[in-house]
C-alpha cells in the first residue's frame, strides 16, 4: 500500500482519468493511461509519470508542430526545456531582452521569423540532448514555415494537447520531428 507525501494517509488508486499536466507550464496538457493517487485523509492529488524526459519531448514535439504561432506559455515552456535564462534566449535569437521579454509576459506576439527560429533551436537542441538526429532536414523546415503562412489569423489558439502514455513509453524514433506530426 502507499501512502501519502503530505499526511502519510492511505492513496487511492485513480486509473482510466486523464490528468492535467499543468505542471508542465502549459494549461492544455492532458495526459492519458497514468496512475493517479488521491490521498483518503487529506485529500492531496499527485500522477506518477514514468519517462518524464520522453514526455518532454513529446510535449516539445507538438508545440513545434503546431500550425499557429508559439504563445507566452509555449515560448517560456521551449526555453526552459533548452535550459536557457530569458536574457540568454533573446541573444540567440538576435532580439533585445526587453524584446523577447514582452514575448514571454504576453505583451507582444512573436514574429513568424523569430517563430521559425526557437522553433529550430528547440529541435536542434532535442537532437543534441538524445544523440541522434530526430528531423529530416529542410523539407520538415519548410513545412513549419508553410504552417504558419496560412494561420497567421490563429495566434491566441488553446487548442487541447492530448497526450497518450504510448506516446512517450515507447523509445523516441529516428525521424522524430518530421512532417507527419504537422498534422497532429
Amino acid at each position: 500500500m502507499k501512502t501519502c507525501w503530505k499526511c502519510g494517509g492511505e492513496l487511492q488508486v485513480i486509473k482510466d482519468k486523464s490528468y492535467h499536466y499543468k505542471e508542465s507550464g502549459l494549461d492544455n496538457i492532458y495526459l492519458y493511461g497514468i496512475m493517479q493517487y488521491k490521498c483518503k485523509g487529506c485529500e492531496e492529488r499527485g500522477p506518477e509519470i514514468p519517462n518524464i524526459e520522453e514526455l518532454h519531448l513529446v510535449i516539445g514535439r507538438s508545440l513545434v508542430c503546431k500550425e499557429s504561432v508559439l504563445n507566452a506559455k509555449e515560448i517560456i515552456y521551449l526555453r526552459k526545456e533548452l535550459g536557457l535564462k530569458s536574457k540568454d534566449m533573446a541573444e540567440i535569437l538576435s532580439v533585445s531582452p526587453q524584446e523577447y521579454s514582452k514575448w514571454e509576459n504576453d505583451k507582444d506576439v512573436i514574429s513568424s521569423v523569430f517563430d521559425t527560429k526557437l522553433r529550430l533551436i528547440y529541435v536542434l537542441n532535442a537532437d543534441h540532448q538524445f544523440g541522434a538526429v530526430l528531423h529530416n532536414g529542410i523539407r520538415f523546415i519548410q513545412q513549419i514555415a508553410r504552417n504558419q503562412k496560412s494561420v497567421i489569423k490563429e495566434r491566441k489558439e488553446k487548442k487541447k494537447i492530448e497526450i497518450s502514455l504510448a506516446e512517450w513509453m515507447r523509445p523516441v524514433q529516428k525521424q522524430f520531428f518530421n512532417e507527419e506530426c504537422m498534422s497532429t
